[in-house]
């Protein structure tokens, strides 16, 4: 049974609604609604499925790969086993060549010891043979000499299922010696000229003054129908450089017989698995002769080999002019024991775990229309809180800027009274010049009136820093100092007012990419901080400087308070925090300047120290251009 905890519940539920929110799925359209949700189970389905097919088929091919490297490394150890039985068993063949040389023949005892003593260390060898060439010459001689040892030698052919008498030629090649004679009775003077595939390996070896082996044989004196193969070795008398002198000097031939199923049961390597399927083939004559296989009795599939899946072949160097190659592939129950359940146990729990999903999935999606319902109203509550509240933000700026209005309402109508005085004043004593026509002094006054009216305008657009809605869209090249006066004019009164010293530090020349209004508002909300933190503080003096640094126009407002405490460095810039009394903040001013400058991609920070005072650091870009 699969289970699914409480939290693991808990995790897919939200896991699934935010799927639903993520997908957009249109709330009013309940048509559409259910088509993506009836689509959700199928295509969990679909990809649970063909996940776990594709992982299942994934491990059984990297199973199937590592068993095809195990069974071709089998392979190749047997035929290398193969071919060093071979060259071992052709080398031994060529020692006893070596007694024959230089025609030197041994006698029948001599020959004896000596087949004996090799057949000893090699005893799969069936049997060692001399094969003279006899001639009409030596003919009756060598007769005689054979007589002395088997009286009834004569020499033979096979035909019609008998040895009869061979008749008289020019030259044969019957067996003279054998060893061992037991079990070869029929063979003794058996000539191998008279049949046409023996006299052809001889005739080859001769030829090429090397050693050769034939060609897959049935010996006439083995009942059974093993194979076998013949391995000759020529031996000559004098010189034989060339082909003529080969075919004149030619003694006889060392042969040895070998039976294919003997040599390849002893090729056999100590420890290899058996149940894989091993031939020994001989490619010479392009016929894929089989000469032996591993075991007989096996599953067969009914094919051919080359149609096995795992069908395997290796080639051994060529070797007294045969080639001879190892077939293969493996048994049923090789296969089906070296590939493990995995890939099928993988696909099971894949088509299980894929069912218990899809299962979820529906329990969820019957759940998804009351889900759904409630994520609507929770949206359109979240909606109508958010306006609301910035609704309520908004209005807290408004009172934020008539806050600071009111604060500075006595220096800007002090300010504003002096040029309207002025102006008043002028505009009394004007028609009196004018009646005396005094024209010089009337332009005077006109003059003087113009530039009060100039300043009042200065003072009312200075204003609009604090009253007006401040958009960063509003961006433009400006001039730092420019917004630095104009913010100052708005409280320059209020500071001579409270005996606060205004120090400016400006450097000129700095252009910034900002906007002037939100700027204004910055400059206007820190300077007001900076008059509110000296309220109670000995030395009053507030300074103001710009540079640039970095690639960034700087202002720095620092005042000699007392300075933020520790605990409320951390809290300075959140919304609605403040350290003054109840009546005489609104917690927003700092916040604001804050939200200002990150619009304005700038950076505001402070540094601070108790009884020291504290310093507020804007920094803006300079003018992209």
């Amino acid at each position: 049974m699969f289970f699914i905890d409480r939290e693991t519940n808990r995790l897919l539920t939200n896991a699934f609604i935010i799927y639903l929110v993520i997908s957009g799925i249109p709330v009013k359209d309940n048509r559409m609604q259910k088509k993506k949700e009836l689509a959700i189970t199928p295509l969990l389905t679909a990809i649970g499925l063909a996940i776990s097919a594709f992982t299942a088929f994934w491990l059984y091919e990297m199973e199937k790969k590592s068993l095809i490297i195990s069974f071709q490394r089998e392979v190749d150890l047997r035929a290398t086993s193969l071919h060093r039985e071979l060259t071992v068993n052709f080398e031994a063949l060529q020692d006893l060549g070596i007694f024959f040389g230089e025609g030197f023949l041994p006698d029948h005892d001599k020959f004896r010891a000596l087949a004996r003593e090799i057949l000893k260390h090699l005893p799969h060898i069936q049997a060692l043979e001399w094969i003279p060439r006899v001639t009409s010459d030596n003919k009756e001689k060598m007769l005689q000499t054979i007589r002395k040892h088997y009286p009834g030698f004569e020499i033979t052919q096979y035909q019609q299922g008998a040895m009869v008498p061979a008749p008289p030629k020019d030259e044969h090649f019957p067996v003279y010696f054998v060893e061992p004679y037991k079990g070869h009775e029929m063979a003794l003077g058996f000539d191998l000229s008279t049949n046409q595939a023996r006299r052809e390996i001889l005739e080859t070896a001769r030829d090429t003054g090397l050693p050769q082996a034939s060609a897959s044989i049935t010996l006439i004196q083995d009942k059974s129908t093993q194979k076998a193969f013949l391995a000759v070795m020529p031996v000559y008398k004098g010189a034989h450089n060339t082909l003529a002198a080969r075919r004149k000097n030619l003694a006889g031939f060392v042969l040895g017989i070998y039976k294919t199923n003997d040599l390849f049961r002893q090729s056999r390597v100590s420890g290899q698995i058996s149940d894989i399927h091993m031939v020994m083939v001989d490619k010479t004559d392009q016929n894929n002769d089989r000469l032996s296989e591993n075991f007989s009795e096996i599953e067969h599939d009914h094919l051919e080999h080359h149609e096995q899946p795992f069908y395997y072949e290796k080639d051994l160097p060529p070797l007294l002019g045969r080639q001879w190659s190892v077939t293969s592939h493996p048994s049923q129950h090789y296969i089906s024991s070296n590939i493990s359940p995995l890939p099928f146990v993988v696909l099971l729990f894949g088509i299980v775990f894929t069912t218990m999903i899809t299962l979820y999935a529906g329990l969820l999606i019957k759940r998804n229309s009351v889900i759904h319902r409630t994520v609507k109203e929770q949206t359109r509550d979240l909606i109508q809180a958010q306006e609301a509240s910035k609704d309520f933000q908004n209005k807290m700026i408004e009172m934020n800027k008539m806050a600071s209005l009111g604060a500075m309402s006595a220096g800007i109508g002090h300010e504003l009274s002096q040029p309207l005085g002025t102006i008043l004043l002028k505009c009394q004593m004007l028609p009196k010049a004018l009646n005396q026509r005094d024209y010089e002094k009337s332009l005077k006054f006109v003059g003087d009136i113009r530039d009060q009216a100039v300043r009042a305008k200065e003072i009312m657009d200075s204003l609009r820093i604090i009253s007006r809605d401040a958009r960063p869209e509003d961006k433009t090249s400006i001039e730092l100092n420019r917004v630095i006066r104009k913010a100052e004019v708005l409280i320059k009164e209020d500071l001579t007012m409270n005996r606060i010293e205004l120090k400016k530090e400006l450097s000129p020349d700095i252009y910034i990419y900002a906007s002037p209004v939100q700027l204004g508002q910055v400059v206007a909300n820190l300077l007001t901080n900076a008059r509110d933190a000296l309220e109670d503080a000995e030395e009053k003096v507030i300074t103001l400087r710009s540079y640039i640094k970095e690639g960034n126009g700087i202002i720095e407002i620092e005042d000699t308070g007392s300075g933020i405490p520790e605990e409320y460095q951390s809290k300075i810039f959140e919304p609605f925090f403040t350290s003054k009394a109840i009546g005489k903040g609104t917690g927003l001013g700092l916040s604001m300047c804050y939200s200002m400058v990150l619009e304005n991609e700038g950076d505001i920070s402070f540094r601070t120290a108790a009884n020291k005072g504290t310093c507020f650091i804007v920094s803006i870009p300079l003018t992209r251009s």
